[in-house]
């Protein structure tokens, strides 16, 4: 029974620690919505947007095989894989925010806009480097089956930053610039100290606990760089594929239209957060999970879990789409008369965020082996190629409803190439077990 608890108390504290993050930021959307116009709006999520496709990147090339391979490895070989991690996502950030904050320079002096100002590129380029660290730092305690420490250091970076905002209210200050540079700041205080300290913490615990061959036992730092780039190559193309088939909807808008339908997709999209969040919490908590059930060939379990997710999934998306229909025009009562009229642009993105959360499930079988990992980026191509003719169709339209039907097409197309090839692994698992 007490084992029983704590899976409880772990399932909580992961759901509550993504549902407080996903506050904050219908929060900062709120902030915005009666602050700002909707042009500064649009440029925060253009920014902030390019911010995720960073995270993404530093997500697939370190953070997806270091799950996968921290639950093979043993002794000082998964300290090994931890130093790389960490290292790697330390050097990650630090590369991909300088890169972004020149490419905003570039682009600022070739253009004339004025709301690309340099307190923007400098809070852009922060974000961008404290948000990889803590994005990071999340899967690292997660990997480790402590939801609760990934909450803690998520309560400290929220108490933080909700602290900046308010002051920033209260002192008419709020912009585009200064929230980013406060999220940005925030993450890399909760998340850089931890990333340091993680090797010497673990590497205490392994000597304490391991026996003695394991613990003089250095394992070949170079091979594991290699296992790392066999399962992260093809991440990274994959995560690449999938930002390009997923996000850029914001940079389509705002040139087929305006920053402010920018705005106006964007907060249509606030609705469908209950799913965007449990799907996240699930995918903290059932990563790691899924790959040390595939390690001890337990498929079983692993099957069951994933039909029962995909089954609450999908209940989730038709409570939100009825409450959607039954309520009227949501946004418009929630943000006033700036965001009337996006019932459709609700339902639509209701659809979109339960196919992804249902996409996401079935990916995270696939993220269990190598293998799957190279399915999932020739799935990407394939629906790149897709994503270019599905969106240079919505903007033919000129109506932003198409845009967000395109990325439910999307999502079905992926879903149905990811079971193509999650039934061609159980195919193979089958013929290894007979």
């Amino acid at each position: 029974m007490a084992t029983n608890w704590q899976k409880i108390a772990k399932i909580g504290a992961s759901i509550f620690d993504q549902a407080w993050l996903s506050g904050i930021s219908l929060l900062i959307s709120l902030v915005f919505v009666k602050e700002l116009e909707k042009s500064e709006f649009g440029l925060y999520v253009l920014l902030f947007n390019t911010c995720l496709f960073f995270q993404g990147i530093g997500g697939a090339l370190l953070a997806a095989p270091y799950t996968t391979l921290h639950t093979r490895k043993q002794g000082l070989h998964k300290i090994g894989v931890v130093e790389i991690f960490t290292k790697g996502t330390l050097v990650f950030a630090a590369g991909a925010a300088t890169l972004a904050g020149l490419a905003y320079a570039a682009y600022d002096a070739w253009s004339d806009d004025p709301l690309l100002t340099t307190a923007a590129g400098i809070g852009f380029a922060v974000c961008i480097l404290g948000s990889v660290a803590k994005d990071n730092t999340r899967v690292y305690q997660y990997s480790r089956h402590d939801p609760a420490a990934a909450l803690n250091s998520n309560l400290v970076y929220g108490c933080l930053l909700l602290g900046i905002i308010f002051l920033m209210i209260q002192t008419d200050t709020v912009s585009a610039a200064g929230v980013l540079l406060a999220i940005g700041t925030c993450s890399a205080i909760v998340s850089v100290p931890r990333l340091l300290k993680a090797r010497p913490s673990d590497m205490a615990v392994a000597k304490a606990g391991a026996p003695a061959t394991n613990t003089v036992s250095e394992p070949d730092t170079r091979q594991l760089v290699g296992e790392y780039w066999a399962c992260g190559r093809w991440a990274g193309l994959g995560s690449l594929v999938t930002f390009l088939t997923s996000n850029t909807y914001p940079y389509l808008a705002a040139i087929s239209f305006s920053k402010a339908e920018v705005a106006d997709i964007s907060v249509a999209r606030l609705l469908s957060m209950p799913i965007a969040l449990l799907g996240a919490a699930w995918f903290n908590l059932m990563r790691s999970r899924l790959s040390q059930w595939a390690a001890e060939h337990r498929y079983d379990v692993l099957d069951a879990t994933v039909r029962k997710s995909v089954l609450g999934a999908a209940a989730l998306s038709v409570a939100v789409a009825v409450v959607i229909g039954v309520s009227g025009d949501l946004v418009h009562r929630f943000f006033g008369e700036k965001y009337a009229n996006l019932r459709v642009l609700n339902l639509l993105w209701t659809a979109q965020t339960g196919l992804a959360f249902i996409k996401g499930i079935y990916a995270a079988t696939l993220m269990t082996g190598d293998n799957g990992f190279k399915d999932l980026s020739r799935i990407g191509v394939v629906t790149l190629a897709a994503t270019v003719i599905a969106m240079l169709l919505a903007s033919m339209t000129h109506h932003s409803e198409s845009i967000v039907l395109a990325l439910v097409f999307l999502e079905m197309l992926q879903i149905a190439l990811i079971q193509r090839s999650r039934h061609h692994m159980r195919t193979l698992r089958c013929q290894v077990s007979s």
